[in-house]
């Protein structure tokens, strides 16, 4: 099942990264991480067959593209603003907390001003952009994969000039399911694009200095719509038509795909 869940500001194309991080030659590789072990079954892949088997694990597909001067921005500036990118897509996609519904480690990385701006957006569930909540935390399982790309460069709105980071990921969230479920069943997808800004700290009064978020878009696949209206991601897969059958999946399109368009069919 495919959402469309909210959109706001215009759409950013986003290019690939220019300056990747390469490691090292020698760097240790990063080890295959360990199947998750299912609480209907033997360990196993949950991802095995699907599209995000070849995801990097949780916060190993963070990877931000090299720092240098950019326009008005100094190269330790902009990677100070990487860093906060960094920890703000790891605080709103992958960590704990805001699995659970406290967004406030999220929200203490952002400009004081952008903070209580934000603020209501998790009161009426439209965090959703940018920000994954779970609605079955005894049915999710650790191990979230992800894959992205990120750029970056200088601009200037009403006088104030910009740092401004696009991301754009596909996350992918494994849910426990009956073993007999079809590859990927499990999962749920959400691909975002966000753009994230960081004023010129000469532009702005200090509590408007650091990080912000300019605009987000994101869609789902195999969500449960009724969850998602709530605020909270669930898999498709558990629900059930009224003869007991398992409501499958369905394709998942372009969404793991960032090289092709984000689908942008809404069905709930």
């Amino acid at each position: 099942m495919l959402t469309l869940l909210m959109i706001i500001g215009g759409v950013v194309l986003i290019g690939r990264v220019a300056d990747g991080v390469s490691a090292s030659a020698s760097a240790s590789p990063t080890p295959t991480p360990t199947p998750p072990v299912s609480r209907v079954g033997e360990p196993r892949d949950l991802f095995a067959g699907s599209p995000a088997a070849s995801f990097a694990p949780g916060e190993n597909a963070v990877q931000m593209p090299a720092a240098k001067g950019t326009g008005p921005f100094t190269a330790a500036q902009v990677r100070n603003a990487l860093e906060s990118v960094r920890k703000a897509l790891i605080e709103s996609r992958l960590d704990i907390s805001m699995f659970m519904g406290d967004p406030e480690p999220f929200l203490a990385l952002l400009a004081p001003d952008a903070r209580e701006r934000l603020r209501p957006d998790f009161s009426s569930n439209s965090f959703l952009r940018y920000a994954t909540r779970m609605a079955s935390p005894s049915d999710w399982e650790p191990g979230a994969r992800a894959d992205g790309r990120i750029s970056y460069r200088a601009t200037e709105e009403k006088g104030i000039r910009l740092l401004e980071v696009s991301t754009e990921f596909v996350w992918a969230y494994p849910f426990d399911v009956d073993l007999r479920a079809p590859a990927g069943a499990g999962l749920v997808a959400v691909r975002d694009r966000v753009v994230w800004q960081v004023p010129h700290p000469d532009d702005v009064q200090t509590s408007s200095r650091g990080l912000w978020i300019g605009s987000a878009e994101a869609v789902t696949w195999n969500a449960d719509c009724a969850q998602l209206r709530d605020g909270w991601v669930r898999e498709q897969y558990w629900l059930a038509d009224l003869h007991g059958k398992r409501i499958p999946a369905g394709d998942p399109g372009t969404i793991f795909d960032l090289d092709a368009p984000a689908p942008t069919t809404m069905r709930c």
